[in-house]
């Protein structure tokens, strides 16, 4: 069945790469420009998500969310904010309204479709479990087998989202699970502590839901306070987790899997068999896809430096009985089948993955994009938030360049009459459209204007408006001079 999404946005460049992303993915999207014409249009129909903007004209996504929870129609359809802001305060405030996620703009394609694909199939299995309860009179046989697909359902869908929050982490909990499952396995575990332990690695980092986007996606060096919220998730794992009686070993999982064997792992300290031993084997796992995954910090590692790692840490970090396990499972793997997206690597003479860059021999698109380049554009930021659809990316720009004076227009009248929250609404869409199209200079500028204008700053608006202003025009012309000349 076609899912039917509602993307609420007064920024019609926003709209639209949502429309593209979406559409392209097989949902049936429906575009509005503001809260109102949301509350018009739930009257008559009833989308299965909404994907709301936190500032727009008129009344914003919060007001907008309040009124919608007490129409008939949109009282229970699930709600993901849309939101450039990068605080934390935000996303909890977002979660308190009654938001079911947030996600942030400009948009990734890959975390936008993992947000919405699991925000709907959660909230599916949610009425199911309602309608499940209506059944109870049903034989206990067939009951049990379906809550434990259910059950499955759930958990793999929590750990996809969660493994959402971080970009640089897709399939890392499905993995470490099946990792755990094999280490496991060769070490003599029964069918049904196999399931056990592949439910506990889906799970064991489930308490970075607690932890905000802005840490976890941080690309540079986390400061002592962000390492210490990064440290904080293991606790949080298992207050989700503590209240599922029937399998406690889930919350034990999610608060003892950075403990160490040596004793000088977290948050307790404890050392050798004090770890449960099913932990200890997901340590390994989660050890073993840490290296053999993208990071924000690093890229694959080759296979022996991972071998070495795991020679070295036998007794200090692993359990010596389960670090040579997961050596014997490297060994084997010859061709390195066992890291993140095999299929995107080939590995050089000493057994390095090297990722697969995809080749465009047209000289007319490099050299359109390298002018873009040289008047100060960002491509290689403007191409991914365009899924690296180069026909995508020229609607953008051009999407860009015809908004570019009425944004000029609008941000000059709201800045020489002084009301900063208008103002703060036309400069935080142009914060997040520029970051789409690889603006990056004037993506910095009105970052730093919409937080004077949210702090009161008048004085420092009335002084740096007119740089922004200069900075967009300065782009627009030389985009349109790109175009121009290569006739895009």
């Amino acid at each position: 069945m076609e899912n039917w999404i509602a993307v609420i946005d007064d920024d019609s460049q926003n709209l639209k790469i949502a429309d593209r992303i979406l559409s392209f993915y097989g949902y049936r999207v429906t575009c509005l420009h503001s809260g109102e014409e949301l509350l018009e249009f739930i009257n008559f129909h009833k989308p299965d998500l909404i994907l709301l903007d936190l500032h727009m004209t008129g009344i914003n996504g919060f007001e907008t969310l309040q009124k919608l929870r007490s129409t008939h129609n949109g009282r229970d359809v699930p709600v993901i904010f849309l939101t450039a802001d990068n605080d934390a305060d935000t996303e909890t405030k977002a979660l308190t309204a009654g938001a079911s996620d947030f996600v942030g703009k400009p948009f990734v394609a890959s975390v936008l479709l993992l947000r919405v694909k699991n925000t709907i199939e959660l909230h599916r299995l949610q009425s199911d479990l309602k309608a499940e309860a209506k059944r109870l009179s049903a034989e206990y046989i067939e009951e049990h087998q379906k809550n434990e697909r259910l059950s499955m359902q759930v958990v793999k869908t929590l750990a996809g989202a969660v493994d959402a929050k971080d970009k640089y982490t897709n399939g890392h909990s499905t993995r470490v699970a099946e990792y755990s499952r094999e280490i496991a396995r060769s070490a003599g575990y029964s069918e049904k502590q196999l399931d056990e332990i592949y439910m506990m690695g889906l799970l064991h980092d489930v308490g970075k839901i607690g932890v905000p986007d802005s840490v976890i996606n941080k690309p540079t060096k986390l400061t002592e306070d962000e390492y210490d919220q990064i440290k904080q998730h293991p606790v949080m794992g298992y207050e989700i987790l503590k209240n599922i009686t029937e399998m406690p070993e889930l919350a034990i999982a999610a608060k003892y899997h950075h403990e160490r064997y040596d004793g000088k792992g977290y948050p307790e300290g404890l050392r050798g068999e004090e770890i449960p031993e099913a932990v200890r084997i997901i340590s390994c796992a989660d050890a073993y896809d840490a290296m053999s995954s993208r990071r924000s910090y690093h890229d694959v590692y080759a296979q022996e430096y991972i071998r070495e790692e795991f020679r070295k840490g036998m007794g200090t970090q692993f359990d010596p009985k389960f670090a040579r396990i997961m050596l014997e499972m490297i060994d084997e793997d010859k061709d390195y089948s066992m890291r993140e997206d095999p299929e995107t690597y080939l590995l050089d003479s000493q057994g390095n993955a090297i990722e697969q860059k995809r080749e465009d021999d047209s000289d007319f698109i490099f050299g359109f994009l390298e002018m873009l380049e040289a008047g100060g554009m960002d491509t290689a930021v403007g191409m991914k938030y365009c899924m690296n659809d180069m026909e995508f990316y020229r609607e953008m720009l051009t999407e860009y360049t015809n908004s570019a004076n009425d944004r000029i227009a609008r941000l000059e009248v709201f800045c020489s009459t002084g009301d900063l929250e208008r103002y703060k609404t036309y400069i935080h869409s142009l914060k997040s459209a520029s970051k789409t199209v690889g603006a990056m200079s004037v993506y910095k500028k009105a970052e730093l204007l919409e937080q004077a204008a949210d702090e009161r700053n008048m004085h420092y608006v009335s002084d740096n408006t007119p740089d922004v202003v200069a900075e967009l025009r300065e782009i627009s012309a030389s985009i349109l001079m790109a175009m121009s000349i290569y006739a895009v």
